[in-house]
């Protein structure tokens, strides 16, 4: 435990967000299949979406909060509606839609 606080410290510290780096990462060299929306949700907070994709044969079902971009596109992120998900391959569990 003690690791994680000093390496979130560090980093605040040196102004970097390692999440936002990782989801960078994963936008340029992530692998990229299709998945499905199945469902929408939105709140104060905003819109996210939960959508499932697969990955040999394992079904993987996650949620994203949608960038003020995607927003704009909100209508491509209907229950049913066909997506891109870009995935890392060492970890097809984290995912992004692009």
């Amino acid at each position: 435990m003690r690791s994680n606080w000093f390496t979130r410290l560090y980093y605040r510290l040196r102004g970097r967000d390692p999440l936002a780096e990782y989801y960078e990462w994963l936008m340029q060299f992530g692998r990229v299949t299709e998945g499905r929306v199945i469902d929408f949700l939105q709140d104060d907070v905003g819109t996210t979406i939960f959508y499932r994709y697969n990955i040999a044969n394992v079904d993987y079902e996650t949620s994203q909060k949608l960038t003020p971009e995607q927003l704009t596109r909100s209508h491509l992120y209907v229950p049913g509606a066909s997506i891109t998900v870009r995935y890392d391959p060492k970890n097809p569990g984290s995912s992004i839609v692009p």
